[in-house]
């Protein structure tokens, strides 16, 4: 069975740990260079899904760096892959209907039942997408698991593993319960942004530990679930 509350205790084990990676997540705020510095907080996440699944859930060091940028790079490919039929869906039905009704749309007082009507035909097509959209980020931690576990880059792949496991009732409740843990995290988060908006500092210092309390029980969560679920 899933250790939640574990899950959660997990970030606070060690506080040095916590200060680095609350550090790396305030570098990710910076253009560019926080995009590859945000590959070290994936690779760490994934160190936490790995040690989760063997039971160990003291919390990782922060030790081979190269590796942690690598696997976080790798995640990111990943995540780009499984965007694709999203990226594909949204291409020919909003793309298409966007330069079918280019001169409507770019008209400098356009009609907006005109504009209703041009696009009111892909709503079935929206649908799909939305239910794609659904789908594809339901599934996308199973797939990381499976790289996780491996370290194998096809592994995410392989989507009748993938499929197996992410269609499971005890995958579904720990997505649920995290997506209840996220939101709750979210109210949170904006009600100290409300406390602290007369500053600048505060509210980044906030987000960079939320989100990396966040990676780490998600990915623990993920990780337990999947080593449960034969």
């Amino acid at each position: 069975m899933v250790d939640f509350v574990g899950a959660i205790k997990r970030p606070f084990q060690d506080f040095k740990k916590l200060g680095i990676g609350v550090l790396i997540y305030l570098v990710t705020i910076i253009p560019f260079i926080g995009w590859l510095a945000s590959f070290f907080i994936t690779g760490y996440g994934l160190k936490c899904a790995k040690t989760a699944m063997k039971k160990n859930y003291k919390l990782p060091e922060w030790t081979d760096w190269s590796n942690l940028w690598v696997k976080g790079f790798l995640y990111f490919l990943i995540g780009l892959i499984y965007m694709i039929p999203l990226a594909l869906i949204g291409a020919f039905t909003i793309g298409s209907a966007l330069i079918k009704n280019l001169t409507l749309v770019t008209a400098p007082n356009p009609d907006p039942v005109a504009l209703a009507a041009a696009f009111g035909g892909t709503g079935g097509v929206l649908l799909l997408l939305f239910l794609v959209m659904i789908i594809t980020f339901y599934i996308f931690p199973m797939a990381i698991m499976r790289f996780a576990e491996s370290g194998k880059f096809g592994d995410a792949f392989n989507f009748r593993e993938v499929f197996r496991k992410a269609f499971t009732s005890k995958y579904f409740v720990a997505v649920l319960l995290l997506w209840v843990y996220v939101f709750a995290i979210a109210i949170v988060a904006s009600l100290l942004y409300v406390i602290t908006t007369i500053t600048f500092i505060l509210p980044l210092v906030i987000t960079s530990v939320l989100g990396f309390i966040i990676t780490v029980t998600s990915m623990t969560v993920f990780g337990e679930v999947y080593s449960e679920i034969k």
